[in-house]
């Protein structure tokens, strides 16, 4: 168990806005999820106006927005194709690129309704030809065992062999304020010990009481071998753990905490 613990995500290279092609110029803080506020709809007709509070927050409107449907501001999905390309961030799926889970309500030609239902759920060989974008939502994390750390305390070592940026979990907890945060962070520190994450710029998760095993990995600066990434997943942002590179059964996991 670390004295500290992780205080926001991996930080990730920004890509400009003329990435977001179609989408208005002030939806600058949509993929930035540090940066903005928790998601909350707008409750207005028409189109957004600057009393709205996806404008106010830089952000796209999401699908349980009431504005206009011809509203600009409106995520429209990615329009990936199943030619052989699944949606990566490698081949440049817009929504991988917002650090956001295809929806299957939006994303109609991805394959990620096909992914997250039920009846292909363990069907391993079926997902990776399809939207690899939905991690979250499918919930299959990889085999991990809590056990004494080498480096301090308990840690989480990986039960099976892991590809490179494979999904291995979601860290989880209790979804707090950053004011209770912070009440809750100074008598963490008189106890040295914190599960404290940054979700989002007025968010936190505690992993203290409400958390998984994913409150154990360790910290390492110089050799993380997984990282997490925080998402928007169906108009909720949540928090991913994902394999830097190839892992080997019995690993112990450890990322960089920033």
């Amino acid at each position: 168990m670390q004295d500290s613990e992780p205080k926001q995500g991996t930080k990730r290279k920004k890509f400009p806005v003329s990435a977001l092609p179609g989408y208005p110029s002030d939806c600058d803080r949509t993929h930035t999820h540090e940066r903005r506020t928790t998601f909350q709809a707008c409750r207005h007709l028409g189109h957004c106006t600057d009393t709205c509070p996806c404008v106010k927050s830089h952000a796209t409107c999401e699908k349980s927005c009431i504005c206009s449907p011809s509203c600009p501001r409106r995520w429209r999905g990615c329009t990936c194709k199943r030619e052989g390309k699944a949606c990566t961030l490698e081949n440049k799926c817009i929504c991988a690129k917002a650090n956001r889970e295809c929806d299957v309500d939006l994303c109609h030609t991805c394959g990620a309704a096909e992914v997250l239902d039920p009846k292909n759920r363990y069907n391993e060989a079926f997902s990776t030809n399809c939207c690899q974008n939905v991690a979250l939502q499918r919930d299959m994390p990889k085999r991990t065992l809590l056990g004494r750390s080498a480096v301090a305390g308990f840690g989480l070592f990986v039960g099976e062999n892991v590809k490179g940026n494979a999904f291995l979990g979601e860290y989880k907890g209790e979804v707090i304020t950053t004011e209770e945060a912070d009440r809750r962070g100074k008598l963490y520190d008189r106890r040295g010990v914190s599960f404290l994450f940054n979700l989002n710029s007025n968010q936190v998760i505690d992993a203290t009481r409400a958390g998984n095993k994913f409150r154990y990995v360790n910290h390492s600066a110089k050799k993380p071998n997984c990282y997490a990434r925080v998402f928007m997943a169906n108009c909720t942002h949540r928090i991913g753990m994902f394999a830097r590179r190839d892992l080997i059964a019995g690993e112990e996991l450890f990322f960089d905490y920033g």
